[in-house]
């Protein structure tokens, strides 16, 4: 993956590049944005930017190390073949692995940091120059494994960079966000969305239509262009007509069987992102078409309500108890 490789970012990615080539590009990063929009993408690029000896400071993309740092693992911990790739994230490892008796449901354990990260940054790097860190959703780190992490930050080795992603900078401890350079992500314009879904084999009709609803983000793109997603357009219909106006049992009744895993959860997120883009499409047609108040109001209401259950559920793993805490947030108004 090189650095030019890397679409609808230039600020973020030129930052790195122009750092790289000065040798002031500070040793903890902090890429934070919307998720999909290519983070963890320009965190591989530094990687093998740092490494690839046939292209330094931008990665060629197609020599054996830029290969072995963006191919994954088949068995166990899907985690870069590299051994200068180091990746954290939550759920990642299995319990074994990090010495543990439950595995982490939550966030990412103090348990994660210390064998995945600390055991190894005093080594010297096996290949590269400089060992890459990176962190998916740094907000995830637990107060346990924020604090084992800042310790490093605050003294870090000479041989490790670390990159820390995230869509919500504002959770993490300021004490980690002090230590870190931030580099800002921003959403991708629809015909970039557009672009990266053709790119990966998505039919040209459905790209058109999704990239518009993805609020900027490849990844609720590919959620919404799943042909399996239809469960999670029913659920999330049902879901927006109650916290809008409806009854919560009813709802509570649609959810209450809802497979409540990881990618279920996040193809529903992507689901009710694109009901709001959608319910924000109808209030702009309603007003410019001088259409009655009390459709516009209700429009108004729904597209509020996809993104109060939006955000709901990323707090809430649990689908039922994330809507129920959305309808009555949405009743205290």
């Amino acid at each position: 993956m090189p650095l030019r490789d890397v679409l609808g970012q230039p600020h973020a990615v030129e930052t790195v590049r122009r750092g790289l080539s000065r040798g002031k590009l500070h040793h903890a990063l902090l890429f934070a944005g919307p998720d999909g929009v290519g983070k963890e993408l320009t965190a591989f690029g530094l990687a093998c930017a740092i490494g690839c000896t046939v292209a330094p400071g931008e990665g060629c993309g197609t020599c054996p190390t830029c290969h072995r740092m963006t191919t994954f693992s088949r068995e166990g911990a899907r985690v870069p073949i590299h051994p200068d790739v180091v990746l954290v994230a939550r759920g990642l490892y299995p319990k074994e692995v990090l010495g543990r008796s439950t595995d982490e449901k939550t966030d990412i354990s103090v348990d994660q940091v210390r064998r995945v990260v600390l055991d190894r940054v005093n080594l010297s790097p096996h290949e590269a120059p400089q060992r890459v860190v990176i962190v998916r959703a740094a907000d995830e780190l637990s107060t346990g494994a924020a604090n084992a992490l800042l310790k490093t930050l605050e003294e870090p080795p000479a041989h490790t960079r670390f990159v820390l992603l995230t869509s919500k900078p504002g959770e993490l401890l300021p004490t980690i966000r002090s230590r870190t350079q931030l580099i800002r992500f921003a959403a991708l314009s629809d015909a970039t969305v557009e672009h990266v879904l053709l790119a990966r084999g998505v039919d040209l009709e459905i790209a058109r239509r999704v990239a518009p609803l993805a609020a900027g983000s490849v990844a609720t793109a590919m959620a919404l262009a799943d042909p399996s997603s239809a469960e999670e357009r029913t659920v999330a219909v049902e879901a927006l007509r109650a916290a809008a106006s409806g009854p919560l049992a009813k709802a509570l009744e649609v959810t209450s069987s809802y497979a409540n895993t990881g990618e279920a959860r996040a193809t529903l997120g992507a689901q009710l992102v694109a009901l709001a883009g959608e319910e924000a499409g109808e209030v702009r047609r309603l007003v410019l078409s001088g259409g009655d108040d009390r459709a516009i109001t209700r429009a108004l209401a729904r597209r509020e309500a996809a993104v109060a259950l939006a955000e709901s559920l990323e707090r809430n793993p649990n689908v039922p108890l994330a809507l129920e805490a959305a309808w009555l947030h949405l009743r205290r108004r």
